[in-house]
């Protein structure tokens, strides 16, 4: 039987361990572009997989955003991050030179009471992200009044196409660093997980 079926935990999906994107997209760019970002996504999906069985993976591919997004329900709210590329500048915090690979922590709605608690709190799940990210060199902007608090990004535009895989990929892992290291995996989960 293959691992995750009949288990509903696991949510794999089709596809390089469920880190791969589907070949019909729908993402306007040019089919050379695309590869790589497929590629990219073969590259790292071993090594993302495990601590994540807690987090519900969905795909997302629109005219602003190729990648993918973890999170988990806490009553009406939704937390967790979301790794992949900005195709348009202005949809994410400081996204100006698309495509830009990019990581960033999320909590939706602003107003909702998790919000306050992974957000807004003095020592929050995304005040020691940012601040663990800025010591260990890899810095995540805090955006304490943005649905997207916490982003880290960067162009590859103009990236030469032989390195982009290599490039994309080391970054995100570079990213995905602090975020275990913060602690702010556990900590989404706990304020996420109702009592009992």
């Amino acid at each position: 039987m293959a691992r995750g079926a009949g288990n509903p935990r696991w949510r794999t999906p089709a596809g390089a361990e469920g880190l791969s994107p589907p070949t019909d997209s729908g993402c306007p760019l040019d089919d050379n572009r695309m590869a790589e970002i497929e590629a990219t996504f073969g590259r790292i999906h071993r090594p993302l997989r495990w601590p994540m069985e807690h987090f519900r993976r969905r795909y997302v591919s629109n005219k602003s955003f190729v990648g993918y997004r973890f999170s988990r329900i806490g009553r009406s709210a939704h937390a967790g991050f979301s790794f992949g590329f900005a195709l348009r500048d202005e949809v994410y915090p400081g996204v100006s030179d698309p495509p830009e690979v990019l990581a960033y922590a999320f909590v939706e709605p602003k107003e909702s009471t998790l919000y306050d608690f992974l957000v807004s709190r003095k020592g929050s799940a995304f005040r020691r992200l940012a601040a663990l990210s800025r010591r260990m060199g890899f810095p995540f902007e805090l955006n304490p009044n943005s649905g997207v608090a916490a982003v880290r990004h960067r162009s590859v535009r103009r990236v030469p196409k032989e390195i982009f895989v290599f490039v994309a990929s080391d970054f995100l892992m570079l990213c995905y660093q602090p975020i275990r290291a913060s602690g702010f995996l556990e900590r989404v989960t706990k304020a996420t997980t109702g009592p009992g």
